[in-house]
């Protein structure tokens, strides 16, 4: 159909395109995608971070490795991936890991509650698309090194952010928050489960589109 068009395919629908082949594992059309992408914007990490995650699906570790090694050569880094929330019309902002808020203590005890919950409810942490260094294939590595990726999927901004809209909203309001890229598979299921927990709407914009949660499902129907 791409290619049937009367004019040429340009970068959002080559985007949106190279977003189906990452959910439905096409690596190879992902890969040729992909080329045309990087002539049209070079610098646009979401994109080979995207095929460096579909490397690590396919179980291609040291082709994923090798991938982010020549984009650090190149000088091409990954755009930082932040948060934002607005409660009592002030804007709060959440890096992965962040821990410079002056509630981070309050923080990180719900969001350590909010796991345990999530856990309670189904979810399962989506470590399939994180490289494990020093693994060579997901069989052979250790429990303490899944964890470890764990904890980092754990302190995602999108989760520190929805942490801090808990503790700091009336019971049953909705939360809005913004994201600058694309909100990752992990945060997606775990925003599900936890409108459905909290019995809260929880509305994300990412940088394609809006998701709405509402009890235990999303309005883009796990497509995005």
């Amino acid at each position: 159909m791409v290619r049937k068009m009367p004019v040429p395919p340009n970068e959002f629908v080559l985007g949106s395109l190279i977003g189906s082949c990452y959910t439905h594992g096409k690596l190879q059309l992902g890969e040729r995608i992909m080329r045309e992408l990087v002539h049209m914007d070079p610098l646009n990490t979401e994109y080979h971070i995207l095929l460096s995650n579909m490397y690590v699906l396919s179980g291609k570790e040291d082709e994923a490795n090798s991938f982010r090694q020549i984009l650090k050569k190149r000088g091409i880094r990954k755009v930082p991936g932040m948060s934002s929330i607005y409660v009592n019309d002030k804007l709060h902002q959440f890096s992965a890991g962040d821990k410079s808020h002056p509630r981070t203590s309050e923080i990180y005890i719900m969001l350590d509650d909010m796991i345990c919950r999530l856990r309670s409810g189904g979810y399962v942490p989506n470590t399939s698309s994180q490289v494990l260094f020093g693994c060579s294939g997901r069989d052979d590595c250790t429990e303490e090194a899944l964890e470890e990726v764990e904890q980092v999927l754990f302190s995602h901004s999108e989760k520190l952010a929805l942490s801090f809209g808990l503790i700091s909203t009336v019971s049953g309001s909705p939360l809005y928050i913004f994201k600058n890229l694309r909100i990752c598979q992990d945060c997606h299921s775990a925003m599900k489960i936890a409108s459905d927990i909290y019995n809260r709407e929880i509305v994300v914009r990412d940088r394609y589109r809006f998701h709405s949660f509402k009890q235990g499902s999303c309005s883009c129907s796990d497509y995005w």
